[in-house]
């Protein structure tokens, strides 16, 4: 007795392979292909290597920071905001009672001035700079993480500009200078490559 046996291994499509489907087989033949390869592409881009560089924090202190600037709140609206942005984040948890962790610092400067005229002289841009002083301790193994006792970061914000991408108001500007610091202390932190 013969004995036959079945293949059940796909093989890649090719000219010679393809013409032997009807067109809309051929169709969906390679659109599975498409999608396979879409898929993998995909998956293969979602893997993070980011690490936790302090496993053992679990909460944040943050301090009041002290306001050198003729602007009345901008500390507190600083505090608050990073308060927000990391509940919103969620790695560490906000505690006054035994922290882990602590940040504090200072608004050392505020500046918000033109940046940019147009072709008729008139102002179009300006720039907001906040110049931090900004301390991260490490409050159980007693160690500094962060500090930069000089961070100025500047901003862009065009008032009258149509594009919805550019930033409107100055204080627009503020918060997008408060996120960066969040993510510079992020960053230098808590991840790692």
């Amino acid at each position: 007795m013969e004995s036959r046996r079945l293949s059940a291994t796909i093989p890649f499509p090719t000219k010679k392979t393809l013409d032997t489907y009807p067109p809309l087989q051929k169709i969906s033949f390679m659109y599975k292909y498409i999608i396979l390869a879409v898929l993998c592409l995909l998956t293969a881009c979602s893997y993070s290597v980011f690490l936790n560089t302090y496993p053992h924090l679990k909460n944040v202190q943050i301090s009041p920071f002290e306001n050198e600037t003729s602007e009345y709140t901008i500390a507190q609206d600083f505090q608050e905001h990073l308060v927000n942005k990391f509940q919103n984040d969620g790695r560490l948890r906000i505690s006054t009672i035994d922290p882990d962790s602590r940040i504090e610092g200072s608004v050392l400067d505020y500046k918000n001035e033109v940046y940019g005229y147009n072709y008729e002289n008139n102002v179009t841009e300006y720039r907001v700079t906040i110049l931090f002083s900004v301390i991260m301790t490490d409050l159980r193994e007693e160690k500094t993480m962060y500090e930069n006792k000089s961070m100025m970061i500047s901003e862009v914000y065009m008032p009258n500009s149509d594009n919805p991408e550019h930033l409107k108001t100055e204080n627009e500007a503020i918060e997008k200078v408060f996120d960066k610091v969040f993510d510079t202390l992020i960053r230098s932190t808590l991840e790692a490559w």
